[in-house]
């Protein structure tokens, strides 16, 4: 794909947000996946990628042993 639009790439995280037609959709999921991941401790952060595409990337502290 061509990635994610630079004017929306600061704004996925958003609640509500979203590109589809009204009705379409309500725009949460990366919401509530960025909420998810921060309660753990985590970061999820995305850009797009050089020749194309988009790079979600995600990272999460390790577990106690």
């Amino acid at each position: 794909g061509t990635g994610i639009a630079p004017e929306n790439l600061h704004r996925i995280f958003d609640p509500f947000f979203t590109t589809k037609a009204p009705g379409a959709g309500t725009g949460l999921g990366l919401s509530i996946c960025l909420r998810v991941v921060e309660s753990f401790g985590g970061t999820l952060e995305a850009a797009n990628r050089e020749g194309g595409g988009a790079r979600l990337r995600l990272r999460l502290p390790a577990a106690p042993v």
